[in-house]
């Protein structure tokens, strides 16, 4: 019994010493800085730091991991925010994404929570640096996550301030840069919906030099339109032939992957899948 009262007793006393313990915070947790990406309404980096923007062109690059400029619903992509700067040692950056009415649109991941933080800041969320990643010598690189939303939102914009600073404690002789990332929505087509047109014959799908085109009898003589584009949307090739059969070089295409072949005639339009081997 006393033995149970003496460890009851010490409970207690480490209960009330450490309930009197202030712990420091965090280095890396200090204020957010929010409505500083330079988006619409908001300010950017000079809000604050006395600083021109965008006086030259650094050596800075701002886009998703594959450096394209599209979106699919729903897919999470890699963001990269690099510059490099000589004789600096202290960087820093905010952004948003929203859509073209200003709506904020696609989530925010960290990867490295040390260097990069979440908040929000009205209806908007924001993703940026934190204290303890704010500081390298000549150069610096964060990355992140965005994810599309999960239905198409038309073109999202993905807004970015940074600030190159020279450490001094003060917020003279900084430097802020802007950017803007312009994403498109590429929705892919449904193989369900690819090659259902029996008056159209497209082979090989799968090519490395020639693709041959046939059509039916009704479209001997009519005026045929082909449209080429890449996976973003982009126009890649277009032609027309008004042959009944069309044998098409594509020994041009130097880059592997997937392309959509549109084919128009008489009011009909189909589009079929290709990949480049």
């Amino acid at each position: 019994m006393k033995a149970a009262i003496t460890i009851l007793f010490f409970l207690v006393a480490w209960f009330i010493f450490s309930s009197s313990i202030t712990y420091a915070p965090s280095p890396c947790d200090s204020p957010f800085v929010g409505d500083h990406s330079g988006a619409p309404g908001e300010t950017d980096c000079s809000g604050c730091h006395i600083s021109p923007v965008n006086p030259d062109t650094p050596d800075l690059y701002f886009g998703l991991d594959s450096n394209q400029f599209y979106y699919i619903p729903g897919k999470s992509y890699l963001v990269h925010v690099r510059i490099n700067r000589l004789g600096h040692d202290k960087f820093g950056f905010v952004c948003t994404s929203l859509d073209s009415i200003n709506r904020a649109k696609g989530t925010f991941g960290l990867i490295d929570s040390i260097a990069t933080r979440k908040f929000s800041s009205g209806n908007r969320t924001y993703i940026s640096h934190t204290p303890c990643g704010a500081d390298s010598i000549n150069s610096i690189h964060w990355t992140f996550n965005w994810k599309a939303p999960v239905s198409n939102s038309g073109n999202l914009k993905i807004y970015m301030s940074l600030l190159v600073a020279d450490h001094d404690h003060t917020i003279l002789g900084d430097t802020t840069y802007t950017r803007i990332l312009t994403l498109k929505p590429n929705i892919p087509i449904n193989s369900d919906d690819l090659n259902n047109f029996v008056f159209v014959k497209v082979y090989p799908t799968t090519f490395s030099n020639l693709i041959r085109i046939e059509f039916d009898n009704q479209f001997l003589y009519k005026e045929k339109q082909f449209t080429i584009k890449d996976i973003s949307g982009r126009i890649i090739e277009s032609f027309s032939a008004m042959d009944q059969t069309v044998i098409h070089s594509l020994s041009d295409f130097q880059n592997q992957g997937i392309y959509f072949l549109q084919i128009k005639c008489m009011g009909s339009k189909q589009a079929y899948k290709l990949i480049k081997q």
